[in-house]
């Protein structure tokens, strides 16, 4: 199981990601794509963080 910790950063790398395809100067179906898969993704880190999703370790 992941830590709080490691949620949080994964979920920081996600929102960079966000914003760098944002920023990406080109209209595709591969750039909505990605926004989308990473947008479940952040979606995700987001629900384990508010206990929603998956169970988190403690931190030591």
């Amino acid at each position: 199981m992941p830590t709080k910790k490691e949620v949080e950063e994964y979920k920081r790398r996600i929102e960079l990601t966000l914003k760098e395809l944002a920023e990406w100067k080109t209209s595709s179906p591969i750039k909505d794509q990605l926004i989308n898969e990473y947008l479940d993704k952040w979606k995700i880190a987001n629900e384990a963080l508010s206990g929603l999703g998956l169970p988190l370790d403690e931190e030591d």
